[in-house]
């Protein structure tokens, strides 16, 4: 009987190139190490699918667990499939003791203590440096006692590309058109670079604390503090800016957590908010709304993010392996609750085509 681990290598990839599920391709990689190997040389890399939305939990180290401390493995991350609820381990060296902003067509973002800034490709391991922290263009006032290294991980948080960083079928031929969008600093503004440039360079704008931003048939969106939503342009004479295309909503204020996504080919905004300990404030709302609000009825939300939560022990690790399936995630309660706050509903608008006024409002009460 033929052993499967003695598989000719070609093979193997065209075996490889066809898996379009990622739990197809985790499964491809854990049988051996020939077929992990696999993913270095593979012709085009596996993304995350959108129709199957993950998360990457957070880095889970006991740090009042002095004992065992240097035991534990913090290079080991846990990916949450929200559709199917279970979890995979992936080795990830690179992740140690940093910070993932996100992730996009497959690529997680990194920042750590060491002010650096990587792509990186969670199934090849592959990384693709960008201009580190201190090349943003507002920075705080550092001194001898408050240094970068204070703040690296809360001074970006969001990054958004348009397009795979690299071209088609192509290992290390990067795509140069690739522009990033940050949101970062003190002020949460918004910021940019291309593969290849050595620095972030601003984008003008009108207002501060944004607290979104997506990349959407073609331009990237951001949506500030007010709800006031913008587009950004890199073609103007005077330099990059954002524009506002769309008021505020009425029935929105500062305190809820303001969100774009895509959902079934749309731009929606999505407003929540919550009440608890630290949000005391009424943000019930009063009635559902009616009427005919039928063009905002997605409920498959494509948008993918790291989650801040650890979940209950990931199990035993197979050192040799770079990822291991885990058990169905339990659920463990009112964490939110216990937390001092939880979410008590959403705001949902459609932005397609509106440049004055919003579209269409539906509101969910949890």
């Amino acid at each position: 009987m033929a052993d499967w681990t003695d598989l000719p290598m070609d093979i193997l990839v065209v075996i490889a190139q066809c898996l379009t599920v990622i739990e197809d391709f985790t499964s491809f990689i854990v049988v051996c190490k020939s077929w992990q190997s696999v993913t270095s040389i593979l012709k085009k890399k596996p993304s995350l699918p959108t129709r199957y939305p993950g998360i990457m939990l957070a880095e889970k180290i006991d740090t009042e667990d002095q004992e065992n401390r240097d035991d534990q493995d913090a290079s080991i991350r846990c990916f949450l499939n929200l559709l199917t609820s279970k979890k995979y381990l992936l080795q990830l060296p690179e992740v140690r003791g940093r910070k993932c902003t996100g992730a996009h067509y497959g690529w997680l973002w990194t920042i750590g203590i060491d002010l650096q800034i990587n792509l990186l490709h969670p199934f090849s391991r592959q990384q693709i440096c960008l201009p580190p922290m201190l090349t943003f263009p507002d920075q705080y006032e550092y001194n001898e006692k408050f240094k970068p290294q204070e703040v690296w991980d809360g001074f970006v948080s969001k990054i958004v590309m348009s397009s795979n960083p690299l071209k088609e079928k192509s290992l290390h031929d990067y795509n140069e058109d690739s522009t990033m969008v940050a949101i970062y600093g003190e002020f949460a503004i918004l910021a940019f670079t291309k593969l290849g440039d050595i620095v972030w360079t601003n984008i003008s704008v009108q207002s501060c604390a944004y607290q979104d931003i997506i990349f959407y048939n073609g331009k990237f969106y951001a949506i500030g503090i007010h709800g006031v939503v913008v587009v950004c342009d890199f073609d103007d004479a005077n330099g990059p800016k954002a524009t506002v295309i769309a008021p505020a909503p009425i029935e929105t204020n500062d305190t809820y957590q303001k969100y774009l996504v895509k959902s079934s080919g749309h731009l929606i905004l999505v407003a929540r908010f919550r009440k608890g300990i630290s949000l005391d404030f009424d943000d019930d709302v009063d009635n559902e709304e009616e009427g005919d609000d039928d063009d905002v009825q997605e409920d498959d939300v494509d948008n993918e993010e790291e989650g801040d939560n650890n979940e209950e022990d990931m199990g035993d690790v197979d050192g040799n392996d770079n990822v291991d399936e885990v058990e169905d995630v339990k659920d463990s309660g009112n964490e939110e609750e216990e937390a001092g706050f939880y979410t008590t509903g959403f705001l949902v608008w459609s932005l397609d085509e509106c440049h004055e006024n919003l579209s269409s409002q539906i509101a969910y009460n949890l």
